[in-house]
Formats: C-alpha cells, sequence, structure tokens
C-alpha cells in the first residue's frame, strides 16, 4: 500500500480560511490541483509502497513513543521550490511551533532508522494547499500567495499523528487511516 505518516488538519476555522484562499487561487486560472479540505495535513514521512509486513513493523516502532499534543498556529504561504517554478502551494506555521513539529519528525526518523529509507530533503513543516502543474498564469498565482505570505490561519493542538494509506485515484487521492497514533502527556 502506498503510505505515509501524517499530523492532519483539523480545525474547522483553519479549513475555511484555506478553502477562501484556495478559491482565490482557483479564479486565478492556473494550472493547478487544490488539495480537497478534509485531506489537508502535514506529512511527517512518506513511505512510499510498503508490504503489510512493514505496515507492523512501523506500527511496532512507533506505538511506544509519547509525544505531548502539538499547539499549531498556522501562518503564511509560501511555494516550493522556488517562485520561477511553483510545484507546491503551502501554509506555513508560526516558527514558535516549529521545533515541536522537527522533534516529532526526528523522532520518527530515529525510531523507523534501518526499517525505511531516510529523507534525504529533511522534514519541511508545511501543509500542502495545492499542486502546480504548468507555469500558465504563475503571475496571478504569485500575486495571491504574495497577498497572503503573512496571514494567519488560526490555531489547534493535534492529538494524534495518523500512519494513512493513500489510494491514487483520477480525481485525486484518498486517504485512509491505518493507524492511530494517540497523544498524551508525559
Amino acid at each position: 500500500m502506498r503510505s505515509f505518516l501524517a499530523l492532519d488538519v483539523g480545525d474547522e476555522r483553519t479549513v475555511r480560511l484555506i478553502e477562501e484562499v484556495q478559491d482565490k487561487l482557483r479564479k486565478t486560472e492556473a494550472d493547478i490541483k487544490l488539495v480537497e479540505p478534509n485531506n489537508l495535513h502535514f506529512t511527517v514521512k512518506f513511505f512510499g509502497e510498503i508490504n503489510e509486513a512493514l505496515t507492523t513493523k512501523i506500527i511496532n516502532s512507533l506505538k511506544s513513543v509519547r509525544f505531548r499534543p502539538l499547539h499549531i498556529a498556522y501562518k503564511g504561504m509560501g511555494v516550493f521550490p522556488s517562485p520561477r517554478r511553483v510545484s507546491v502551494i503551502w501554509v506555513g506555521v508560526e516558527k514558535s511551533c516549529r521545533d515541536d513539529l522537527f522533534n516529532v519528525a526526528n523522532t520518527v526518523e530515529e525510531r523507523l532508522k534501518g526499517l525505511v529509507r531516510s529523507d534525504r530533503r529533511g522534514f519541511q513543516p508545511h501543509v500542502t494547499i495545492s499542486r502546480v502543474k504548468s507555469g500558465k498564469n504563475r503571475d496571478r498565482l504569485l500575486d495571491v500567495i504574495k497577498e497572503y505570505e503573512s496571514q494567519a490561519f488560526g490555531e489547534e493542538t493535534i492529538m494524534s499523528l495518523k500512519l494513512k494509506k493513500s489510494d491514487l485515484t483520477p480525481k485525486g487521492p484518498i486517504y485512509s487511516d491505518v493507524h492511530t497514533f494517540q497523544f498524551g502527556v508525559d
């Protein structure tokens, strides 16, 4: 199964604000594919295709980890890899939240060392809100992104890390939860 570890965006107000921005992005008539509101998340670790045995090993390696609940303040918009060649549009987080997100990603990486390949690019805390398929109307797209580069999108406390399965369809990916690792205070 194609899978990844994620922290879901669950705050309804944040999702609504992101949808409003996505609507503005859509109106630029750029060649984009918006992320469905129920699919908004931070990707902590992408695995790609893994079998049932590896899935079980991943779950067993992470189920004893006790993360603290994560307070997230969503802020700002940007692009990967650069404004000259936009492929991903994202919403970021306040600097004060980054250390806790990096702690989760680094702990996951450490626990899964030897089981799965390390990500050479490293973890970048962001929520992908759109993928860009071509350079069509790029300047109009960048104008919207610039308008929201410092925008606050809300706050929430994330209480779990999820192992998700991704089924690719012509209409976009369908995500389903395989296992939930609940956060608690230690």
